[in-house]
């Protein structure tokens, strides 16, 4: 196999492994096509606000211990809930980076 061969089948097994990486990770991302204005029950662990861009609409995804939920961006209890979790997140934040920058100080006797 001559070199002209040999970089042309790299080339192709460089193209499908990236295609291979790019469906994986497309499965690993959650698209909301359609939003929920019931009230999340179970605990929250995180959420993203996904913006529209179709087929996937506006929401705000909560993950939770069941997995994703896509909810209603427009609800009350959505936007109580995002300010809720922003504050804990802006504490927590506060608390890596007090604890990260604060010297310690040792006591020689």
């Amino acid at each position: 196999m001559n070199f002209s061969q040999k970089m042309r089948s790299l080339a192709v097994l460089t193209f499908f492994a990236c295609i291979a990486i790019s469906a994986a990770t497309e499965k690993e991302s959650v698209c909301c096509k359609e939003v929920s204005s019931k009230e999340i029950t179970v605990p929250i662990t995180g959420f993203k606000i996904q913006q529209p861009r179709p087929p996937c609409v506006k929401a705000v995804i909560f993950y939770t211990s069941e997995g994703p939920v896509c909810s209603h961006w427009r609800e009350n209890w959505v936007l109580n809930k995002v300010k809720e979790l922003r504050k804990l997140q802006a504490i927590e934040k506060n608390l890596k980076m007090k604890t990260t920058t604060v010297p310690q100080t040792t006591n020689s006797t």
